[in-house]
């Protein structure tokens, strides 16, 4: 329970850290900070967990983090003003390529994507350990 209370704290950081510093971050950095780090830390935070039912409550616990990390900055962002900044710098359109950013990061939409990716990969990856070690129990290697 002392990992998700840090993880708690460390999201609670990077909340108040990315909302500051939003504008001096590209789209891909902002993915990466908004997306990937949150489903590497739920993982991590999941896998160091002792027993099958510590596991299953970080498995639970973490994408709620993620999501409320999500939340807080995407908040913290829009109501500040500088999420329609940070969408104006970083959408691209040109005649080969055009990347949008959309302006209402937490439109209901957007809550569904972010919520089923932090939850799905979560207990998927739970389940699949759970499923590869309980067929491995019974296999004794040399």
């Amino acid at each position: 329970m002392t990992l998700l209370f840090i993880t708690a704290i460390i999201y609670i950081i990077l909340t108040l850290a990315g909302s500051h510093f939003l504008l001096a971050l590209s789209a891909p950095t902002f993915a990466l900070l908004v997306y990937i780090l949150p489903l590497v830390l739920n993982f991590l935070v999941t896998k160091v967990q002792k027993d099958d039912k510590q596991k299953l409550i970080a498995s639970v616990i973490c994408p709620t983090l993620s999501l409320s990390y999500y939340i807080g900055l995407t908040y913290l962002s829009s109501s500040s003003g500088v999420w329609s900044k940070f969408v104006e710098a970083n959408s691209v359109a040109n005649s080969s390529v055009s990347m949008e950013i959309t302006k209402t990061p937490l439109a209901a939409s957007q809550l569904i994507f972010v919520a089923l990716v932090f939850y799905g990969i979560s207990l998927a990856a739970y389940f699949i350990a759970k499923s590869s070690v309980s067929r491995n129990k019974g296999v004794q290697h040399a």
